[in-house]
């Protein structure tokens, strides 16, 4: 196994870009920045005694930024700042994220409508860096094409440094979140976070970039390259290899969520502390890398409608299995509740994560040239949407069973209401990828 690993490495530095590096801080800051995450839910939860529904609702909105991320990308696609479509806007967001955090130190936890504008602003600045970070990763994807024969290979390879690195990033943080809270207030936690933004600032000013000439293009050659870069990206979406794939994902992500309730029953009725928590993002992020590392190793080669159908009903199996914790049977069995949290969470993050994968890799398959970072953040748009709807509409089912802070009993069937929503795409699978494997197809713009 370790002769395969350094294998594998000796390969990756005989073809290291220095864009990797670039990609892998960008990834890196962004899963870090989950540092928060369990502060920001005690802030929501706690200091401002929200519900479970209605701290899901709001939560959803402040990631609405994601939704729109092919309006970032055609920004930094066919706007150059300062001469650069890429370093200067991961510099300028960089900062705002950074000042964000700061804010949110200072002025966020004392009245709720200023923390929602506050976290909706650091979710606008981490998405637009993320939306510039991804654009380089598929880039270098496409230039690493031509001088492969096997594309799949390459990306699949880039996905799993950038996402490989985020959750990484992710496990550093989840390592020490939950502790941290014993020690440190909410407050000292977000000026903590805001330190890594900052240092992605720092690094980007040695990414080496082509700058572009402003003075090359006149204000109408500026005009029809924006409109370019729209008509382009509308006629490359018109292709049905791309809108079908498109559908079926956004149709899979729109499952109603559960994590808001979830969080509520492990605080509340399993008198989970902030530590242990910690240990379950730990355990989140460590199935995920995990996942990415067998996705890559030995399923980037399985078609895509195979690893699809298999992985989902594996989910909603995983899925399935919280109805024994929140119906106490796990006691019955004599399961300590902290046992089984920890098994089902890796189980659901892993098949989760092989779930997702061939999804972000046919994403970076599918972009042409010249718009990577438009036609890449529709795609990751399209995902982000879905979970955006999916957790309004846990919202929404919560409300409609009754499950709130004070009545859990309930709380079993709308697991397995919404449970169904991850199998419905199902049925649409053969319909919509038919007898073709996306992955092999050739799409070009």
């Amino acid at each position: 196994m370790f002769d395969k690993l350094f294998r594998q490495f000796s390969q990756f530095y005989e073809s290291f870009n220095p864009s990797y590096f670039i990609i892998a801080v960008v990834a890196f800051s962004q899963g870090v920045q989950h540092l928060a995450d369990l502060s920001i839910n005690y802030m929501l939860k706690d200091d401002f005694g929200l519900s479970p529904a209605m701290m899901g609702l709001y939560l959803s909105y402040t990631t609405t930024p994601w939704i729109v991320k092919p309006f970032w990308g055609l920004i930094t696609d066919s706007k150059p700042l300062f001469g650069y479509r890429r370093k200067s806007y991961i510099i300028l967001f960089g900062i705002f994220d950074a000042l964000g955090w700061i804010a949110l130190s200072k002025y966020g936890t004392d009245n709720l409508s200023s923390a929602l504008l506050l976290l909706f602003l650091i979710q606008l600045s981490t998405c637009f860096v993320n939306v510039v970070g991804e654009a380089i990763l598929v880039e270098v994807a496409a230039q690493a094409s031509r001088q492969q024969t096997n594309f799949q290979h390459g990306a699949s390879k880039n996905v799993s440094i950038f996402f490989g690195v985020r959750a990484f990033g992710t496990l550093i943080s989840a390592f020490f979140s939950g502790a941290l809270l014993h020690y440190f207030t909410k407050q000292e936690i977000f000026m903590m976070t805001a330190a890594f933004p900052s240092l992605l600032v720092l690094v980007s000013f040695f990414y080496v970039e082509e700058k572009v000439d402003p003075r090359a293009l006149d204000q109408n050659d500026r005009r029809n390259n924006t409109m370019q870069c729209i008509k382009d990206f509308w006629t490359f979406f018109q292709n049905p290899l791309i809108y079908k794939p498109v559908a079926l994902i956004f149709c899979f992500m729109m499952a109603p969520s559960s994590s808001t309730i979830m969080f509520f029953f492990y605080t509340q009725v399993l008198g989970f502390e902030p530590s242990f928590l910690g240990q379950l993002k730990f355990v989140y992020a460590l199935s995920t890398i995990l996942g990415v590392l067998l996705y890559n190793n030995y399923l980037k080669d399985v078609p895509f409608k195979k690893i699809f159908i298999t992985t989902t009903i594996l989910y909603y199996f995983c899925y399935q299995s919280m109805i024994i914790l929140v119906t106490r049977k796990n006691v019955e069995w004599g399961i300590n509740d902290k046992f089984f949290c920890l098994g089902d969470s890796v189980m659901l993050q892993l098949v989760g994560e092989l779930n997702l994968m061939p999804i972000l890799v046919l994403a970076c398959r599918m972009c042409p040239k010249n718009i990577e970072a438009t036609m890449y953040a529709m795609l990751m748009s399209t995902i982000n949407f879905g979970s955006t709807l999916g957790s309004q509409w846990g919202a929404l089912f919560l409300i409609l069973f009754g499950v709130n802070q004070n009545d859990y009993s309930k709380l079993w069937l709308f697991i397995i209401v919404t449970g169904v929503f991850i199998l419905m795409p199902l049925p649409w699978v053969g319909v919509v990828i038919g007898g073709q494997d996306p992955y092999n197809q050739g799409i070009s713009s």
